[in-house]
């Protein structure tokens, strides 16, 4: 389940249909763009010897890691049964150094345990016969705001610069995701992100035909309750509750589905959405429920 505070029955069908929520992928028009980008920069690096790479920006919530599963999936059939042309995968944290983005790619490349003391040369050997081995298709790096965030000046010059050395190597390329942080990339090593030159801002939906589409998407995949309100009346209050955020919105339309569940008709209303906002934001003072806004305005 989403984090956040449903309030109302918790019976195996009402978790059943929660997690049918939970499991609907909506692509919309900037990840389709996204993926492609990263399909032709795959394409391309498989035949010239160009450094190449995405940089996608993003505010949380707004689908980073679903779009990061929907382009390894994409890249998944292009991969050969012993493991080579592979695509890599890792997520920094607040400690990465250029020590950790070692350890982070050793682990990425099916390493089954570092080296005891884990020295920058031993894990530079180890990820130099790998990447010659498996000739990797592309490197996903998540949360790679983690890299220059704070005063790492220093530090985010030396990750990336090990990132640099393994690309112009090994020809593969590298798409990064992360915060709004990723925009001080280009003054920390202009270098870098020369290479990946590439980039993408993931913003929050406004309320538009954009909008609609992605809410529809849901109510399309919905089949356990009746979601159609949320392509009528609820779809602005969806979008003012949500702040065109994926996750919040998500994790309202989640909790509706669960308290329509419990109700004869299995009809997702006002009420529900109202409830589920409630549980998903907590009563908060200084802003209006706009489900309950809504009902007043319907009656």
């Amino acid at each position: 389940m989403p984090d956040g505070e449903y309030t109302g029955p918790l019976t195996p069908e009402v978790l059943r249909v929660g997690e049918q929520v939970l499991n609907v992928v909506v692509d919309h028009a900037v990840f389709r763009r996204i993926r492609e980008a990263s399909m032709t920069m795959v394409h391309i690096m498989r035949s010239l010897k160009l450094p190449h790479g995405i940089v996608v920006q993003a505010e949380s919530g707004m689908g980073k890691s679903l779009l990061i599963e929907l382009i390894r999936r994409e890249l998944a059939p292009q991969a050969s049964p012993n493991g080579s042309n592979a695509c890599l995968h890792m997520a920094l944290d607040s400690s990465v150094d250029a020590n950790g983005m070692a350890a982070a790619m050793t682990r990425a490349l099916g390493y089954p345990a570092l080296p005891a003391r884990r020295q920058l040369e031993s894990m530079n050997h180890m990820t130099k016969m790998a990447l010659e081995r498996t000739r990797p298709l592309a490197l996903l790096i998540d949360e790679m705001q983690h890299v220059c965030e704070g005063n790492k000046d220093i530090t985010a010059r030396s990750v990336t610069d090990w990132l640099k050395v393994r690309m112009d190597q090994h020809n593969f390329p590298v798409i990064c995701f992360g915060t709004h942080a990723l925009d001080r990339l280009s003054v920390i090593n202009p270098q870098f992100t020369g290479r990946a030159s590439a980039s993408f801002v993931i913003h929050p939906f406004k309320f538009d035909e954009a909008w609609r589409q992605v809410v529809a998407g849901f109510s399309a995949a919905v089949d356990s309750v009746d979601l159609s309100v949320a392509n009528g009346a609820g779809c602005r209050p969806l979008h003012q509750a949500s702040a065109g955020n994926m996750r919040m919105l998500k994790r309202i339309l989640t909790y509706a589905c669960m308290y329509a569940s419990t109700q004869s008709n299995r009809v997702v209303d006002m009420a529900s959405l109202s409830s589920a906002f409630i549980d998903a934001k907590g009563h908060v003072a200084d802003q209006q429920n706009p489900f309950q806004a809504a009902r007043r305005q319907a009656t």
